[in-house]
């Protein structure tokens, strides 16, 4: 097995990119987000890789990041997902959303990366929502130490909070209120702060 590769980056095209190791090329299809992290030609690049043996091909798939590699192993396990499909989750998700998309059982989002279907998005939800360290809302740092399953003194605190829960998470400011408000409203009268959050990113899931 061949578990990473590092030299000189020779080649990169949309998917894949040639990696010279003492002098011998090695041909790696890689996701969106690590083709967009690649450094220029010439320089040194280091590739986790998956070396996957096929019928008709012997194919190497490479990652920047250990957490990438390991992600892609696991969508691997799931009965439909090939390493095509795999790839193509990961190019179309990062790391953290696909962790929230499994972890709020959010079929939709899966759905919209190529090749994956509503049957084998719902199988990705059962077989790996516990197997890949879901982002919970007590995971994100919030200001002052509080943990995430507290409540604030006062509904305005609350909603502060959640804004920067979630733009901890990654999203715009404006993005996150807009969420926080329809959250709120649907939480009725002093809401937790993990209520709001949990709500908010089912809003935001549903675009």
């Amino acid at each position: 097995m061949i578990a990473h590769v590092r030299g000189q980056l020779v080649a990169a095209t949309a998917d894949s990119a040639v990696v010279d190791v003492g002098g011998v090329g090695y041909r790696c299809l890689v996701p969106n987000s690590t083709r967009s992290r690649l450094p220029s030609l010439g320089q040194e690049v280091l590739l986790h890789t998956s070396f996957q043996v096929r019928e008709d091909a012997m194919t190497l798939y490479g990652f920047l990041t250990g957490e990438e590699y390991d992600l892609f192993e696991l969508l691997l396990k799931v009965d439909g997902v090939g390493p095509k499909a795999a790839l193509s989750v990961l190019s179309t998700m990062t790391p953290d959303s696909l962790r929230r998309a499994l972890a709020f059982e959010d079929v939709t989002a899966l759905c919209r990366a190529p090749g994956i279907g509503k049957k084998t998005a719902q199988r990705m939800v059962l077989e790996l929502k516990d197997k890949v360290g879901s982002i919970g809302v007590e995971t994100v740092p919030l200001p002052g130490g509080l943990p995430g399953a507290g409540v604030a003194s006062g509904a305005s605190d609350v909603r502060l909070e959640a804004v920067e829960a979630l733009m901890a998470l990654g999203y715009a400011r404006a993005e996150a209120s807009q969420a926080i408000e329809k959250a709120a409203r649907e939480a009725g009268d002093e809401p937790k702060l993990e209520t709001l959050v949990r709500l908010s990113l089912k809003h935001l899931f549903r675009g």
